[in-house]
């Protein structure tokens, strides 16, 4: 086990006593953020593992740090930290760079904090998603900023509901339903965010047919950004691992997706099969050809 100490005083008797309680790493307290990020990231690298895999592992850290730094910030009431957002979405789409959403999803997965968990699947899964779009960067830029902010609303909703290990009731979820307004009132008190961001962060639960919420908007209300994170945020519900529920295997969670039908828009749901299918193909080619074989079939 990996245990990191920052010590106020480095002095050789505090060090000493820091290895005696365990640690395998000493820093002094006043360590740069991304020293210790990346310091964190080379703990939870597998010994052996290539250069890339290290780099992705050192993005992951990065994003899920500055994830807490958002939804920290966000339920004191504080202002949202423009450079921890900055950090997120550079991390996210470099990541994407590395085409390996299995990785990353393995990563996020492992993650025991249900809302940070979603929030890092769904914000993977956009990255990718826009990247397989051929979207310029300024674009991919926007949809993983969307992507992270998706759910800050949610840093207001009381952790007994967030936490629950069960199924909501039907009052904790009109609760639960207020995060988009929520989220979306912060930003616009805040200032500084994109019109894209805004609507993504408020609408991301709107459908094409009129059942989403909070406003039941449809088809030529909802902006083709935001039919992108609610895509990713549907599926990303589905593969979640829960204490409650085992996560849905991709293959069904995409099966899903499609029996939407005009919930969701068709063609970026065709798109979007591309990005996690091929990725599942990836993880099945381990098993051999025939597997790979029928694992295409069943995409087509």
């Amino acid at each position: 086990m990996h245990c990191i100490f920052l010590l106020r005083d480095m002095s050789s008797r505090c060090q000493i006593q820091a290895n005696a309680l365990g640690a395998t790493d000493i820093l002094p307290t006043d360590v740069p953020t991304g020293v210790l990020l990346d310091k964190i990231g080379l703990l939870l690298t597998p010994p052996g593992q290539s250069e890339a895999a290290a780099a992705l592992g050192q993005r992951f850290v990065a994003a899920s740090a500055a994830l807490s730094d958002l939804m920290g910030a966000a339920g004191s009431g504080a202002g949202l930290p423009m450079k921890a957002i900055e950090d997120s979405v550079t991390a996210l789409n470099r990541a994407a760079d590395s085409g390996d959403l299995n990785a990353w999803l393995d990563m996020v997965w492992r993650h025991d904090d249900a809302t940070y968990q979603h929030c890092l699947l769904v914000s993977g899964l956009a990255a990718a998603f826009a990247q397989r779009l051929g979207f310029r960067e300024a674009d991919r830029r926007l949809i993983a900023e969307a992507a992270v902010l998706h759910d800050i609303g949610k840093a207001r909703i009381p952790l007994d509901i967030l936490r629950k290990p069960a199924s909501l009731s039907l009052k904790e979820r009109e609760v639960m339903r207020e995060h988009p307004g929520i989220g979306h009132d912060m930003l616009v008190a805040q200032g500084g965010f994109a019109p894209l961001v805004l609507t993504a962060v408020l609408s991301h639960h709107e459908y094409l047919d009129g059942s989403g919420y909070p406003h039941g908007l449809s088809a030529g209300e909802i902006p083709d950004p935001v039919r992108i994170i609610t895509i990713c945020d549907v599926y990303a519900a589905l593969i979640e691992r829960r204490s409650y529920k085992p996560p849905m295997p991709p293959g069904d969670a995409y099966a899903t997706l499609v029996a939407m039908g005009g919930k969701l828009d068709r063609d970026l749901v065709r798109v979007f099969g591309e990005v996690v299918l091929d990725a599942e193909i990836g993880r099945l080619g381990q098993y051999g050809k025939p597997v790979l074989k029928r694992a295409a079939g069943h995409a087509a």
